[in-house]
């Protein structure tokens, strides 16, 4: 069968007789060239077959790829969008604490711009005014221009990559100095808030340390000053009428310095408020505190008594300044005006 096939004896004729034509084409051809002829189509139609095949098949290779890698991208884009968008919320609740900050400190926003300015020549500045943290009003801005990316993909127009990594990046940055620049801020104005906080307490131990309330209830029966009754002499304190056994209050917080009796003052305490200021309480009946007790304003010490020189149950109070007696009077219901201004 394949020695008739590939026979170069045998042959195929074709004939080829035109319409209204006398002549007749005959093309002869050998069983062994239809044979090479037809393995040959068969080969190249093979070939080009498995070409196309592959092809299609590198062609959807690269889809996968395009479609993987677009993929990959808007996941990275998306990634991009949410840390732009936490950024920008880091960085407008750092720009709110600062304001907070600054508000808080006494620090006005023109005043640290003019401070963050170089200047020619240095100048003395205040210490609020040297603590002061430069303006973040590059941040502001680098915020309104963000913004304005991000409000253009909410309107509809895309947002590139390239945007979304521009703007991750600056954010980055910015957050980066924003972040170092809030904890030098809030040093500085802890160090502020500190000594504000303790020159508040001296005050107010200053205050407390100024004798300023009644140091028992009852009404005045001798002022400060010259009297004629019971004896014509120069009153350095004040009698105050209160019944036997009523309660004596110190005036300020002090150290007591006496706690004994004293001729005709009878039982008498003497506390040193450390100031210059200097009080006595006499003609108590019971002393509660010793020399050497700490004792702070409103504090029990004693009791109203008659011991001593005294025509009756009452407390002479007396106020004295670096050693010298003056009037108490002023000082029974708060501190003086041009004091507490001190």
């Amino acid at each position: 069968m394949l020695k008739e096939l590939f026979s170069s004896t045998k042959r195929i004729v074709i004939k080829i007789i035109p319409h209204r034509s006398t002549s007749v084409y005959r093309l002869e051809i050998s069983h062994r060239f239809a044979a090479i002829m037809g393995v040959c189509a068969l080969a190249f139609s093979f070939a080009l077959l498995t070409f196309q095949v592959g092809a299609v098949r590198a062609a959807n290779a690269q889809v996968h790829r395009l479609q993987a890698a677009d993929a990959a991208q808007r996941a990275q884009l998306q990634s991009f969008s949410r840390q732009t968008s936490y950024m920008m919320r880091r960085l407008t609740v750092l720009a709110r604490d600062e304001r907070e900050i600054r508000r808080l400190a006494g620090w006005s926003t023109n005043a640290a711009a003019k401070h963050a300015r170089p200047q020619a020549t240095p100048k003395k500045t205040a210490p609020a005014e040297r603590a002061a943290a430069p303006a973040t009003a590059s941040s502001v801005s680098l915020l309104d221009r963000i913004g304005k990316w991000l409000a253009r993909g909410r309107d509809g127009d895309a947002v590139t990559f390239a945007d979304e990594s521009t703007a991750l990046t600056a954010l980055s940055s910015q957050l980066t100095v924003a972040l170092a620049d809030s904890q030098v801020l809030k040093a500085r104005a802890q160090t502020i808030a500190d000594a504000r906080a303790a020159a508040a307490l001296a005050r107010e131990r200053y205050l407390d340390a100024i004798p300023s309330m009644w140091p028992t209830d009852g009404y005045i029966s001798s002022g400060f000053g010259y009297r004629s009754y019971p004896d014509t002499e120069f009153h350095p304190g004040l009698d105050i009428v209160n019944d036997y056994g009523a309660p004596i209050y110190a005036t300020a917080d002090g150290v007591v310095e006496e706690a004994d009796w004293y001729y005709g003052y009878g039982y008498r305490i003497v506390i040193d408020h450390g100031n210059g200021y200097v009080t006595w309480y006499a003609h108590d009946s019971r002393m509660l505190v010793s020399a050497g007790d700490r004792v702070h304003k409103g504090q029990e010490i004693a009791e109203v008594g008659a011991t001593g020189f005294a025509t009756g149950p009452h407390c002479h109070y007396e106020l004295l300044l670096w050693g010298t007696p003056i009037d108490p009077t002023p000082f029974l219901n708060g501190v003086p005006a041009q004091l507490a201004k001190m």
